[in-house]
């Protein structure tokens, strides 16, 4: 009886209230090592009464986005607050436990399920993986940091898919579980983002947001904006394609949007808006009711381009960035001939993403220095190894879309497509958390064939 009741809980909407309230307030009020040690109880609990991995989608990926900006180890303050020693043997124990659990999870309910090769969409990855491994292998300079750093991808994309793919029923409403959880980040980003409004983001003497002052503690404007535009398609995919809740889908896309502009990325200004438009576009293909997809259409961006024209100097103008910067290259050519130079030094496979580089503009953090452009970033890192590498999983993944071509394969192939545009201006991608739904999302796309 208890067991049944905890699996209901499980698998009802309070246990993803709970889990998303949790976030959010861990994340405003700093305490998200308690708040994240509480997730991470649940999911180990979850682990000993389910049957299906699905109810740890949304903590695994929600996770990252408890990070406050007090506690960030990267700007503002640059805070060493995760690897001092009682908070780093608090994070070791709450590892330590959930590696426990899932392991517990994986020996109870490993019966039963077939074994079967790996997929095309996982051994892509795989490729991937491989390809960017020996890094800098050639480089007088190679550090031991240039072996560490590709083992993110294997654990965040690789593991983190064939875990989803063996222990996941997947069916319609698998599917449409994980691609709430994405919406449901979305909006964690969303509240936290307006919150950052009211309480830390500075304006200037004439009332105009300071984009440097608008982070959230794991990221900053730019991957703000970047993880909304990646995930606003899968509000969409809810309006098309499930008319109870069309209306919300709608103004949740809506909401995304606005906060891609609060967000005061340019990047993700430009690509939110072309992925706001295919998302509008494929939610009227795909609806069985399109003229009533139409007239909330044309609401929403009725409601969105005075926004995007309010030129006005407060707090919402929005566009004036454009106006005042014009379309400047933000540094980007520089970084982008640096990162054309390090390929042509080190062909085969690059100069390492730890390399001698040095970008005196950003202070390094947690993450190697990136060239702000994906194939740049390959060329320049990996070499024509890695770029061959990439290239082989790119290619698939493309073929994998466009033969599903179902309203999940569609939806989620607009929020990949947005990923990889925003990328050629920022490597989200290479950021590792964004794999962690990039992994996902291809996962539904690969299962949703006979839908």
């Amino acid at each position: 009886m208890i067991r049944t009741r905890m699996r209901s809980f499980f698998r009802g909407p309070l246990y993803l209230a709970v889990i998303f309230i949790l976030l959010l307030l861990g994340h405003t009020f700093a305490i998200e090592l308690f708040t994240g040690g509480a997730i991470l109880l649940l999911v180990a609990l979850g682990c000993l009464v389910e049957e299906d991995l699905r109810f740890a989608a949304f903590p695994f990926l929600g996770l990252i986005f408890s990070v406050p900006i007090a506690h960030s180890p990267n700007v503002p303050d640059y805070s060493d607050y995760y690897v001092r020693t009682p908070v780093l043997a608090a994070l070791i124990l709450l590892g330590i436990l959930l590696l426990g659990a899932l392991t517990a999870f994986l020996l109870r309910n490993r019966k039963g399920r077939p074994r079967e090769p790996l997929s095309k969409t996982a051994l892509g990855i795989l490729v991937f993986c491989l390809a960017i491994t020996p890094n800098g292998l050639l480089n007088p300079a190679y550090t031991p940091a240039n072996a560490a750093y590709p083992l993110s991808f294997y654990l965040s994309a690789l593991l983190f898919f064939l875990l989803f793919s063996r222990f996941v029923s997947h069916d319609r409403r698998a599917r449409e579980y994980m691609m709430l959880c994405f919406v449901l980040c979305g909006l964690l980003i969303c509240l936290e983002l307006l919150i950052a409004y009211g309480r830390t983001v500075d304006y200037d003497a004439e009332g105009r947001v300071i984009k440097e002052s608008v982070l959230l503690g794991w990221g900053v404007w730019t991957a703000i904006g970047g993880m909304l535009l990646f995930l606003m398609p899968t509000c969409f995919y809810f309006a098309a394609c499930k008319e109870k809740y069309a209306w919300l889908g709608y103004a949740t896309g809506g909401l995304f949007y606005v906060c891609i502009l609060l967000s005061r990325s340019r990047g993700a200004l430009l690509v939110g808006t072309l992925t706001l438009l295919l998302s509008l576009t494929a939610c009227f293909a795909y609806s069985k009711h399109r003229k009533r997809d139409l007239g909330l259409g044309l609401l929403l961006l009725l409601f969105v381009l005075p926004l995007l024209w309010n030129k006005r100097e407060a707090p919402l103008s929005f566009i004036s960035a454009i106006f005042e910067n014009g379309l400047s290259d933000n540094g980007r050519l520089k970084l982008w001939r640096i990162g054309i130079e390090k390929a042509i030094s080190h062909p085969l496979f690059g100069s390492g993403f730890y390399d001698s580089f040095v970008n005196t503009d950003w202070p390094k953090s947690v993450y190697p220095y990136f060239y702000h452009n994906t194939p740049i970033q390959i060329l320049a890192a990996t070499g024509l190894f890695g770029l061959v590498g990439y290239a082989v999983h790119r290619i698939q993944t493309v073929h994998l879309i466009l033969r599903s071509r179902t309203p999940t394969a569609i939806f989620l192939g607009i929020g990949i497509l947005s990923l990889l545009l925003f990328s050629l201006l920022d490597v989200l991608f290479f950021n590792t958390y964004p794999t962690l739904f990039y992994a996902l999302m291809l996962l539904c796309i690969e299962k949703s064939k006979a839908e």
